[in-house]
């Protein structure tokens, strides 16, 4: 697992395991609520639901999806805006 803010963007990569939920909660902290959280999740081969939950909580807008159809389905159904 990679968690990185870079230019305001957080960017992970590889799998999002639950003992990442807090690395997770800690860096979307760190990112202005106001301007919009944003994530680029290209990276990412699997998101455990801890995760997911962070991600929904902290109104995260995706970025990027992941290039599995099935977790870019999986997280679109519950991240994507409206």
């Amino acid at each position: 697992m990679t968690i990185e803010v870079n230019d305001g963007v957080l960017t992970c990569s590889g799998t999002l395991t639950v003992e990442d939920a807090e690395v997770l909660q800690a860096q979307l902290a760190q990112l202005d609520g106001g301007a919009g959280r944003h994530a680029d999740l290209a990276g990412c081969e699997h998101v455990h639901a801890a995760c997911l939950q962070v991600l929904m909580a902290a109104g995260v807008r995706v970025t990027a999806w992941p290039a599995g159809s099935a977790l870019a389905a999986w997280l679109g159904a519950a991240l994507a805006p409206a």
